[in-house]
């Protein structure tokens, strides 16, 4: 982890001053929230690896989908009719991830999820961590398994997101996040450096996959929410999040508060840098108009200071 920041903060030096607790927790690891629809990505690797779906895979969005007395509708009750899979993820079709979520087992979308880390702490080195078992989703029925598709009823850090969206953009492997990268040791001959070792897992889902997938997340950056985070001579891969906020005092969600978030790495081709932007109840109606320009702001800096050299010439695309 390159940079972590949360906000609001506080003083160090006048911390007995606070009065909100809250403020003392890293959001990052300490803090479960329903991540809403960068969880896409998640269902569409599941449904794509299980080879029950392609990129190109078309279905018709009547705008809603029925489950006995629960129906589930897109967002702003929109109707798209025929859209095929990478379309989904280009406008962020809540029955899209549904149609994809329906095309495998719930056991098998639930393996899935698990195989992402999404089951369990992500083991970075800051104190706290905290995971949700989602127990809710792992003995639940076709309805919770329809939203969990698309990001509601189910729990996650952002440390989880990030860590799961890095296995994408490794070639489908899941790594450790941390934060130390190397540790002074005196000793005789002097002072040694101990490295942080990262810690790789075997790829949890097939490199075709993968490519298929970073091409569809690619297209949302490229043609998804009027290319906002868009960079022009990069390919950048990524996904909108816009979500409900459950109520504190139990089932039901908040009629006028949203967590808006982002994900994206780039270049899509040979990620150098992975960006997860999460904002609670931003007073606009979605991330496109957020979370999305933050990244760019963002990514934009990094390639720069870096010096990350161009995809293509921009004069010649």
């Amino acid at each position: 982890i390159i940079a972590l920041a949360n906000f609001p903060n506080f003083n160090p030096n006048q911390y007995s001053k606070e009065k909100d607790m809250d403020i003392f927790q890293n959001s990052a690891v300490q803090k479960l929230f329903e991540p809403g629809s960068i969880m896409k990505a998640f269902t569409m690797a599941a449904a794509l690896n299980e080879g029950k779906i392609t990129p190109d895979t078309t279905y018709v969005d009547t705008g809603v989908v029925i489950f006995g007395s629960n129906s589930i509708h897109n967002f702003n009750n929109e109707k798209y009719g025929k859209q095929t899979m990478t379309q989904v993820l280009e406008s962020s079709i809540n029955t899209g991830a549904v149609y994809a979520e329906q095309q495998i087992p719930h056991q098998i979308f639930f393996n899935y999820l698990d195989k992402f880390g999404f089951m369990e702490k992500t083991g970075i080195d800051l104190q706290g961590e905290v995971y949700s078992y989602n127990d809710l989703l792992k003995n639940g029925h076709d309805i919770e398994y329809a939203t969990a598709s698309f990001g509601q009823g189910i729990e996650l850090t952002p440390m989880q997101i990030a860590r799961g969206y890095s296995a994408i953009a490794n070639g489908g492997k899941l790594v450790k996040p941390y934060i130390v990268e190397k540790i002074g040791v005196s000793s005789k001959s002097g002072k040694d450096e101990i490295y942080t070792k990262p810690e790789i897992s075997e790829p949890i889902v097939s490199q075709q996959t993968i490519s298929q997938l970073n091409s569809m997340l690619i297209n949302v950056v490229d043609k998804g929410f009027n290319s906002v985070a868009k960079i022009p001579g990069y390919y950048l891969a990524g996904k909108t999040g816009t979500a409900q906020v459950p109520l504190k005092s139990g089932r039901g969600y908040e009629l006028d508060k949203t967590i808006q978030s982002f994900v994206g790495y780039g270049p899509a081709f040979n990620p150098q840098f992975l960006i997860l932007i999460k904002l609670d109840n931003p007073k606009v109606p979605k991330s496109s108009l957020s979370a999305v320009p933050i990244f760019k702001q963002l990514a934009n800096y990094i390639i720069n200071y870096w010096q990350i050299p161009p995809d293509y010439d921009v004069n010649k695309k």
